[in-house]
């Protein structure tokens, strides 16, 4: 891990940076907003368009918003990473503008124009996606072990709270190619537990949605490995809805019924393999251009104003 990145996916230094920001008075991001937002015009229309109509319904349903003033919303403390990656937004605005916010794994669908992390690919229109809890699962990886010198094998490491993850350990668990184990929060020693450097000495990485989305999603998919997953039910500002399977990842049945005939299929069909493997870091480029992702907030948090009625 180089400096820079070891100091981008610092807790610490998340914190300490952060909160010197949110230090500073508001004025001095107030005047900053057009010219952020005059960035758009250096990023194609079409791509802009298409990404901040997905984030936010063009036609937000004109409810009143039972939420905050983003003045108050400061003082009342809320110093979590959803606080500061709102607010690395939310600081560029009139701060007695309102918002309504909803934190954590969202896996349902909100009654009113909401601010969230994540929702159902399915979704009624009100949840509004921002880049919340970014250094979790915004974590992108060099790898440079090509596909062809990798292990001919699956692996997944993850809590089994949910059915679909208790369905794939009992179907897998200690079968030769399938190294697939469950992690246990309160087993001081990781008894099972292997980092993101040993998996991907692996071919095959299983992506398995938990809570919401699978969080290991982004990183499986900016390295050499190949993405084995179900169809996604839910998605955050990486629009896994707009994922195409077997273009994107190897797509699976829920019950992984399928998953060793296709893991056979790719180790293989080694060009196939990699095709799928490009499509997929080339869809992680995009995310990785800081200037486009804050232009792209900014603007999907100036339309939730606009459509709220707050601004002309």
């Amino acid at each position: 891990m180089g400096v820079l990145t070891f100091f981008k996916r610092n807790k610490t230094f998340y914190y300490i940076k952060n909160g010197f920001l949110d230090a500073l008075p508001r004025s001095f991001f107030n005047k900053k907003l057009k010219l952020w937002i005059g960035y758009q015009n250096k990023y194609p229309k079409k791509l802009i368009e298409e990404r901040v109509t997905y984030y936010i319904n063009n036609k937000l349903p004109q409810k009143k918003i039972d939420g905050i003033q983003l003045k108050n919303f400061q003082k009342k403390g809320h110093k979590s990473m959803y606080y500061y990656d709102l607010m690395k937004y939310g600081r560029y605005f009139n701060q007695n503008l309102v918002v309504k916010f909803l934190f954590g794994d969202v896996d349902t669908n909100v009654a009113s124009p909401t601010f969230v992390k994540s929702r159902p690919i399915n979704h009624n229109g009100n949840s509004v996606l921002l880049p919340l809890n970014k250094l979790r699962h915004f974590n992108f990886i060099d790898d440079t072990t090509p596909f062809s010198d990798k292990k001919d094998e699956i692996v997944w490491r993850g809590i089994t709270h949910k059915e679909n993850r208790k369905l794939l350990v009992e179907k897998f668990k200690n079968r030769k190619g399938f190294n697939i184990l469950p992690i246990f929060l309160k087993d001081k020693n990781k008894t099972n537990f292997i980092s993101i450097k040993e998996q991907l000495k692996y071919k095959f990485i299983l992506s398995i949605e938990g809570n919401d989305v699978a969080t290991n999603l982004k990183w499986i998919m900016s390295s050499n490995s190949l993405c084995f997953m179900p169809k996604p039910k839910f998605e955050t500002w990486y629009m896994e809805g707009k994922l195409r399977p077997n273009h994107h990842y190897v797509l699976i049945k829920d019950d992984y019924s399928d998953m060793e005939e296709k893991m056979n299929f790719y180790s293989k069909n080694i060009e196939e393999a990699e095709k799928i493997i490009q499509n997929a870091k080339n869809w992680t480029l995009q995310f990785k251009d800081t200037k486009l992702e804050k232009v792209l907030s900014l603007l999907v948090m100036n339309s939730y104003f606009k459509q709220t009625q707050q601004l002309k």
